[in-house]
């Protein structure tokens, strides 16, 4: 089994399973090392990581050379937010899925932040080239009528899923959701199988996985606790003029 065929299975096994988000090599060996079984990047993470805001303000080169660097130093399958793909040309698009193909990574994340006419167009020229090229990529697409605060966000979903698994995307990625309710509702209304982010609201794997969860992300969230403690004993090491806090 190779690694698109053990992240497709992920998705499909009866308990959900957890995915951490890496920025560099040292966090994605972390996770390896620790057992997870795949791993995914963080758009928010990398960009912040390197000095850019979020929303594809980092140019694609830049984050292409960060993905590289973790799927050379690492075994398990790798995904990546590709956030609306860093292309509006559809033939720049499918060269930027091409690279990442090229390189061993087996998902990517595809966000609906543009509207879903232009996701459609994106998803469904992706489709069509990875059929003529006869290669394949699990398409989580991310959904974000709650981010957006959209009208009808839960009506909206429930279409947009439809017409997205329709073009051929493997996962449905729901953001902003806290509700452990409406998640339920969200999966038993849907085919694919649902991704959501762990959030202070809804931090018990147990409950998502009675939700119907498939896939539970940690997004930006273990980049930020990361640092909040790096920042926690640099701080300390000033105010008590000490390096003890290093030990």
């Amino acid at each position: 089994m190779n690694n698109y065929e053990k992240f497709f299975q992920l998705h499909h096994q009866e308990k959900p399973f957890i995915i951490a988000n890496a920025w560099n090599v040292k966090s994605a060996q972390i996770i390896e090392n620790n057992g997870y079984d795949a791993v995914a990047t963080s758009s928010g993470a990398i960009a912040n990581s390197l000095g850019y805001e979020d929303g594809e303000k980092i140019p694609f080169s830049e984050l292409f050379y960060i993905v590289q660097r973790i799927k050379s130093c690492t075994s398990i399958p790798l995904s990546v937010d590709l956030e609306t793909g860093y292309a509006n040309d559809l033939t720049k698009l499918n060269d930027n899925i091409q690279k990442l193909i090229d390189i061993g990574v087996v998902g990517i994340n595809l966000e609906d932040a543009q509207g879903e006419e232009i996701y459609l167009k994106k998803l469904n020229s992706i489709k069509n080239y990875l059929t003529k090229n006869n290669q394949a990529l699990f398409i989580n697409a991310r959904t974000d009528g709650f981010l957006q605060k959209l009208d009808s966000p839960f009506e909206r979903i429930l279409k947009r899923a439809k017409l997205y698994e329709d073009a051929g995307a493997d996962g449905l990625f729901v953001t902003a959701v806290q509700d452990a309710a409406l998640i339920k509702e969200i999966t038993s209304s849907v085919s694919l199988p649902v991704n959501v982010v762990g959030v202070p609201k809804l931090s018990s794997i147990e409950t998502l996985s009675n939700c119907g969860v498939k896939r539970i992300s940690m997004a930006v969230f273990l980049y930020k606790k990361t640092y909040n403690q790096l920042e926690n004993v640099v701080r300390d090491i000033n105010t008590e003029q000490s390096l003890a806090p290093l030990f």
